[in-house]
């Protein structure tokens, strides 16, 4: 009961984290830090401090090189630029909902073909109604008729497109996670030296110190680490159940944070999301209708 209490901790932890992402990303741009910015200050330290972990797992140049860098584009640099962009465009309440639920359907497609899952009809459903949190959400941009905004939400399609394609090769070329995050973090961080100079030098040492800290050690390493010591005591079907979380989180902190609106259609895009999410996760194996009877009919004969 002790170790199912600390796996609960560890996950909400990790959902406090990816869920004030969005919003902290949204301070930062407000503090006059570009997505380039960011994304330097990110990859730089998270780089830095896991740098040491790839020479002692002696990963090979050729792995890093090949493997590490198709999975710097899907949760690296790229991702992160594209969602710092998509928030300026956009909202960071956008992101908290579709990149996560986007990133699950397109998980969920991926493993159909590469890993030959079978769908559920519990993952199915979980799937529509995702979609349909989606659709909910995206229609406050529709009543704007503002090309920004669902500029930005189609960007966030395509981060859940960015970070779906890592979570399959992972687990296509079972790699452990340290690896992977680690190789990630130092290609990433290589690349984004020469713009974090210019960060440095441009920016007061408390905002680069706070940012530093909080994308690179919170975001990059501690938020995965909680959520892989969740998994790893909780189980993959409960651990991944935090990820539902990261919407809601992101909707409320928005609010209070940043002082965005809270619309109808938001509050029910999140519920139903977040009710998808716990179905194609698999927390709940439910079956057709007619499944159970016919069950029952061969029971009787």
């Amino acid at each position: 009961m002790e170790n199912k209490k600390i796996g609960i901790v560890f996950g909400i932890i990790a959902a406090l984290i990816w869920g004030s992402w969005p919003v902290m990303s949204k301070v930062a741009s407000i503090q006059s830090l570009s997505p380039l910015d960011i994304t330097a200050l990110r990859f730089t330290v998270s780089g830095i401090i896991l740098l040491p972990f790839l020479v002692y797992k002696s990963i090979g140049m050729r792995v890093i090189f090949l493997k590490g860098t198709v999975l710097a584009i899907g949760a690296g640099a790229p991702y992160v630029m594209l969602a710092t962009y998509g928030i300026n465009l956009s909202s960071s309440a956008h992101f908290g909902a579709i990149a996560p639920s986007t990133m699950l359907v397109f998980s969920s497609i991926g493993s159909i073909f590469l890993f030959k899952e079978q769908l559920t009809f519990a993952r199915v459903l979980g799937i529509v109604f995702i979609l349909l949190g989606v659709l909910g959400i995206g229609l406050l941009s529709f009543e704007r008729i503002n090309i920004q905004i669902i500029l930005g939400d189609i960007m966030f399609i395509g981060c859940g497109a960015l970070w779906a394609s890592f979570t399959l090769l992972c687990k296509f070329w079972k790699l452990n996670a340290w690896t992977a995050t680690s190789m990630v973090s130092v290609i990433s961080g290589v690349l984004c030296i020469p713009f974090t100079v210019t960060v440095i030098q441009g920016l007061p040492t408390e905002l680069i110190l706070y940012h530093g800290v909080y994308q690179g050690v919170f975001v990059a390493i501690i938020a995965l680490y909680s959520y892989s010591k969740s998994v790893s005591i909780l189980g993959a079907a409960k651990g991944a159940l935090f990820s539902s979380l990261v919407p809601p989180i992101s909707l409320i902190l928005g609010v209070i944070i940043l002082g965005e609106s809270m619309h109808n259609n938001e509050i029910m895009g999140a519920v139903l999301i977040c009710i998808g999410m716990l179905l194609a996760l698999g927390i709940y194996n439910l079956k057709p209708q007619f499944c159970t009877k016919r069950l029952t009919l061969n029971k009787l004969k």
